[in-house]
C-alpha cells in the first residue's frame, strides 16, 4: 500500500483562510480552541487502522468538534477531508452540494461509522 499524505498544521491554518474567504465578510479568523487540537485528530488518523474512508472521517467529524477556529470549521472540515482524499487519489461520493453542507451541518448526530458510509457511499444505508 502506498504511503498516504496527511495534511499538517500549516495546512489546516491554509485551509481555514480559504474557508474564510469563501464566506466573504461573515468569517471571523481567529482561534476558539487553538491548532494544539488538531494533533491530537491527526494522530488518531494516522493511528486509525481502518480504511481511508474511516480516517478521512475521523479528519470530518473530529474538525468539525474540535472547533479549532472561532468561525468556519464546517467548511474547514470539508476542505481538509476533501483533500486528503483527492492527494491519494480518491474523490468523496457526493457531489450534490445541499446534501454535503445538511450532512456536515448534522454531523454531530452521526457516529463515527456512519460518517466512514457517507464518504465512502455518498449516502446513508
Amino acid at each position: 500500500m502506498a504511503k498516504l499524505w496527511y495534511p499538517d498544521r500549516d495546512f489546516i491554518v491554509k485551509a481555514h483562510e480559504e474557508a474564510l474567504m469563501e464566506l466573504g465578510s461573515g468569517g471571523h479568523p481567529g482561534f476558539e480552541r487553538g491548532i494544539d487540537a488538531f494533533d491530537h485528530i491527526l494522530l488518531e488518523a494516522r493511528q486509525n487502522k481502518g480504511s481511508i474512508y474511516r480516517k478521512a472521517a475521523v479528519f470530518l467529524k473530529g474538525l468539525v468538534n474540535a472547533r479549532i477556529f472561532l468561525d468556519g470549521n464546517h467548511r474547514t472540515a470539508f476542505v481538509v477531508t476533501d483533500t486528503f482524499f483527492r492527494m491519494n487519489g480518491l474523490k468523496i461520493n457526493t457531489q450534490n452540494t445541499k446534501n454535503v453542507i445538511r450532512f456536515i451541518k448534522d454531523i454531530k448526530e452521526y457516529n463515527i461509522e456512519q460518517v466512514e458510509v457517507w464518504l465512502e457511499h455518498g449516502k446513508m444505508p
